[in-house]
């Protein structure tokens, strides 16, 4: 009996998905939890893993398209087995007879990814060829050391050319686009349309953007936290010069660099284990104070924004948590993420400093109750105790809750906390 493989869900926010691109074609034989092709979902690219033993049989949706999730993409069984007409392809996906076996597929170009016109005049080794396929190199980029000129294998490997799809390049080349610097992450470092649509908008003016996928979903839950949830933003300064120097020693001598975010997790976290209140999400009409305290940190893509989450921050240390947020931002900025890493969070910190930004208000991240926002470390002058002027370095705090589960009050304590710990900021890493 045939199985259709799905699009999968990948969190309940997930409405559709996008076929990067398949790894496998059809007539392939298949084992269960092979990798069969690359997706991606509003916030990461990952593979998707057969679960069937079988013989690809059909491909419903080809590379690049958008699919609801949940829908078939493809259909997996024994070689020749015929599938239920619902799942009949569609025009642009490419097909093999049923009849036909493994290592006999048809070489039209239904079978394969489209190739530039240019391309197809350009001589190369079939092992060149295929490889500029997949990776989405335009082979007359590449200047080719074999007989007459072909572009071998080596050629493409060795080159240092821009990898994109060959609807991107046609963009591109019909707007006048630069496709230099447009390496995309979430696709595994190939330019996609997308990619190119976005840097339209910043140089042509009159581009039209979709709001779709991350995008999308970004603007969904902003838009219903900023509806749903009375917020309200309590700001602090912070003296962090005593952060500052110990920083600078615990970076001078450590394999693992600590950045001040690392901190603010670490002094959040200890913050949420005296204010459980704080550590709570609305569901329903009840508010729920969370077992675990898990921090959500914003990370800035260039498609959009995801939170990867550090669980149990209160369990770790300072160099723990910045190994572990380095290793999330990195996967995050690549599309390599798990769902089961941006999601669960019980608390979020923004920072912002790195941009100059100084005080600002951040969205909660609902269902949460708390987010805090980081503004960039500043020079101040006070007046010592014995009449002198003295310059210290502070910071910005800027913690928004939902006044529905917290008030002001304890609200203000909980960010007294946080600023107690960063001043004593000694007591973090003892």
């Amino acid at each position: 009996m045939a199985h259709n493989i799905i699009m999968p869900k990948a969190g309940m926010a997930m409405e559709e998905g996008t076929v990067v691109r398949w790894l496998k074609k059809v007539g392939d034989t298949i084992s269960k939890g092979e990798a069969i092709a690359v997706i991606e979902t509003d916030k990461v690219t990952m593979d998707l893993e057969a679960e069937y033993d079988g013989t690809l049989l059909s491909i419903v949706h080809g590379d690049g398209e958008v699919v609801t999730a949940t829908h078939t993409i493809a259909w997996i069984g024994a070689a020749g087995e015929k599938i239920p007409t619902a799942g009949e392809p569609s025009a642009n996906a490419p097909q093999l007879p049923a009849a036909e076996s493994r290592g006999q597929v048809a070489k039209s170009a239904g079978d394969r990814p489209a190739v530039p016109v240019t391309d197809r005049a350009v001589a190369a080794t079939p092992a060149a060829r295929a490889y500029a396929t997949e990776a989405g190199i335009a082979l007359s980029s590449v200047a080719g050391s074999g007989p007459r000129g072909a572009v071998r294998l080596r050629d493409l490997q060795e080159a240092k050319v821009i990898k994109a799809t060959p609807l991107a390049r046609k963009v591109a080349e019909l707007n006048g686009i630069d496709l230099g610097g447009l390496a995309s992450p979430a696709s595994g470092g190939k330019i996609r349309k997308a990619d190119v649509v976005a840097r339209m908008a910043a140089t042509v003016p009159g581009t039209s953007i979709p709001i779709t996928g991350m995008r999308r979903i970004i603007a969904d839950k902003m838009l219903r936290s900023h509806q749903q949830v009375p917020a309200v933003t309590l700001t602090t300064r912070v003296d962090t010069t005593d952060l500052v120097a110990l920083r600078e020693r615990m970076n001078a001598g450590g394999a693992t660099k600590v950045s001040y975010t690392d901190f603010i997790i670490r002094a959040a976290a200890a913050a949420l284990r005296e204010h459980p209140l704080v550590n709570s999400v609305i569901e329903g009409e009840s508010i729920v104070l969370q077992a675990d305290i898990n921090i959500g940190i914003a990370v800035a893509l260039e498609t959009g924004l995801i939170v990867p989450v550090v669980k149990k921050a209160d369990e770790l240390g300072v160099r723990q948590i910045a190994a572990v947020t380095r290793d999330l931002a990195e996967r995050a900025r690549t599309g390599s993420l798990s769902p089961d890493e941006y999601t669960g969070g019980t608390f979020t910190i923004t920072n912002l400093g790195m941009y100059g930004i100084t005080e600002f208000t951040p969205i909660i991240n609902v269902p949460e109750s708390a987010i805090l926002g980081v503004g960039a470390i500043e020079e101040a002058f006070r007046t010592a105790a014995g009449g002198e002027i003295e310059s210290r370095k502070v910071m910005s705090l800027c913690l928004t809750h939902d006044h529905r589960s917290i008030d002001g009050a304890p609200a203000a304590a909980f960010l007294g906390r946080i600023k107690a710990f960063l001043e004593d900021c000694y007591s973090l890493v003892g």
